[in-house]
Formats: structure tokens, C-alpha cells, sequence
């Protein structure tokens, strides 16, 4: 007895070619980004279309059954997408509404991902897979977000720092978990040389008017939530910048955005709202 279903019993199936079928095993992606590649597939291949235009909505509801969740994911999912352009794996020529297609996999730019030794309370040595956080000096691309802002608002010192724990200080009975609450100034701007310095004007200083614009995406709050508090957050909104043909200099003046550009408010509104 064989336990393998003919085809034409099936309710259908999508052909994959097997150099991606290959190149997705042994692609070091998240289990979300490794889904949304799958969702991309589905709607590419098993149509027999090169590329397709979907909204992060639509593959977050392939991906979650339940209407609630799908919508709370829809954010996670658009970042996913733009994470899987940037390493290669997908294509899309324009903005956020425009054809998405698979790259060939030979093209394809996985961050590496480096196994460091975690130790935990036990004094015990455990391997564990994490993105390793260099010397400034040879930072790149591959740079976890997420590790600089909170290593920022644990380590950085500034004037609003300063401010911050002044603050904490004098009410000593409140949660050490608000001098969390300190804007990495540094922390974002390097965020924004790393994703946009090759094609945008790279920032040198924090000015006092940059400083200003920092922190009013730092203080934005939609839905009740403040996005521009995670790092993760800072990369995909620079990235999503990036799909905007006219900001990286595909005008008739050569012009390009800079960082105080896409941190004037109407400008993030802008972007944040072609994603919805």
C-alpha cells in the first residue's frame, strides 16, 4: 500500500520549481517571512502568473482564519514583505500596490544569521541562533534593529535622556521600565544610514531640527500604539521609503529624500497610510 496520493484525485496543486523549492529549505528565514514566501508562491505559480498584486491584508487572512487576527497581523505581514525585497528573495518595482514576483534564487541576499554561546541561569552554556551586534564600525545591513534601540535606551545619553531620568528619579516608586521610555537619537540615525545610505544622502549629525523630527515619529500614536518605539519599526519604515521612485532620485531634478524628509510627519503619514 502506497501513501502517496495520485494527483488527479487532488483538489488541485500548485507545480514549484525545485531550484525554489530547494532555495526555501535552506533559506535562513523566520517562520513568518518563510509563510509569506509560501502565500506569494500560491498566488504567483498556482495561477501560472509571473507576478501578482496583493495586499498584506489578503496573505495575513491566508495565514490566519480568524478576521481579528489577520487584521492585527496585517502589520507584521506588510514588514515581512519588505524584508523578503530587501534580502532578495522578492521583487516588486515600485510601491506598496504595484506586482510582487520571486527573484531567481542565485540573486537572493539572506542576512546571515551567527550562533553565539547564551548562558542562562543555571551557568549553563546553550547554543542559540541570534543576530550578533558588532562594533559600530562594522555594522551593516545585517544589524538587529531591535537590539540597538533597546541597547540605545538602556547605554544612550542625551539631553531628553538626561531629562527622562531626572524624571524616574524623583518618582523612585515608579517601574524601572520607564527609563526605557529615552529616545535613541543615535541609534535611529544609524538605522537610517543602514538601510538608506547607499541611496540616500547619509546623516552625519543630529541636529537640534532632526532631533525635533526624531522625536515626533517617536511620540506618533496610532491606535493607541506608538510604532516608532520598536526598532524593527524605524527598518521597515525606511525600507518602505525606499519603493518611492521619486524620493531616491528617479525625478527630472535628481532630487533625493533625506532623514529630516521622511521624518516630517506628513511624510510618515503618508507612507504608513499606502500601507492600509
Amino acid at each position: 500500500m502506497t501513501n502517496v496520493t495520485p494527483l488527479r484525485n487532488t483538489g488541485g496543486f500548485t507545480r514549484m520549481d525545485n531550484d525554489l523549492y530547494e532555495a526555501l529549505i535552506g533559506a535562513d528565514l523566520s517562520g513568518r517571512e518563510l509563510r509569506v514566501a509560501l502565500a506569494i508562491h500560491r498566488l504567483t505559480a498556482g495561477f501560472n502568473k509571473e507576478s501578482v498584486k496583493v495586499a498584506a491584508l489578503y496573505i495575513a487572512k491566508m495565514m490566519y482564519r480568524d478576521e481579528g487576527r489577520a487584521d492585527a497581523e496585517r502589520a507584521n505581514v506588510s514588514r515581512c514583505i519588505n524584508s523578503l525585497i530587501r534580502q532578495r528573495v522578492l521583487f516588486r518595482d515600485g510601491g506598496s500596490r504595484d506586482p510582487i514576483a520571486f527573484l531567481p534564487p542565485k540573486e537572493w541576499k539572506i542576512d546571515p544569521k551567527n550562533t553565539v554561546l547564551k548562558t542562562t541561569h543555571c551557568v549553563e552554556n546553550i547554543p542559540a541562533t541570534v543576530l550578533k551586534i558588532t562594533h559600530i564600525k562594522d555594522r551593516n545591513t545585517n544589524t538587529n534593529a531591535n537590539a540597538l534601540v533597546v541597547a540605545a535606551s538602556a547605554t544612550t545619553t542625551t539631553d531628553s535622556d538626561q531629562d527622562a531620568e531626572q524624571q524616574v528619579a524623583a518618582r523612585p516608586n515608579q517601574p524601572e521600565a520607564l527609563k526605557a521610555d529615552k529616545i535613541p537619537y543615535g541609534k535611529i540615525v544609524e538605522i537610517y544610514n543602514t538601510i538608506c545610505g547607499d541611496r540616500l544622502p547619509k546623516c552625519l549629525k543630529v541636529t537640534p531640527k532632526r532631533r525635533t523630527l526624531i522625536k515626533g515619529c517617536w511620540n506618533l500614536e496610532i491606535s493607541g500604539k506608538y510604532p516608532f518605539r520598536k526598532g524593527e519599526f524605524w527598518t521597515a519604515y525606511f525600507t518602505d521609503c525606499l519603493t518611492n521612485k521619486h524620493w531616491i532620485g528617479e525625478n527630472d531634478r535628481g532630487w533625493t529624500a533625506d532623514l529630516e524628509f521622511l521624518t516630517r510627519q506628513d511624510k510618515v503619514l503618508k507612507v504608513l497610510e499606502a500601507l492600509q
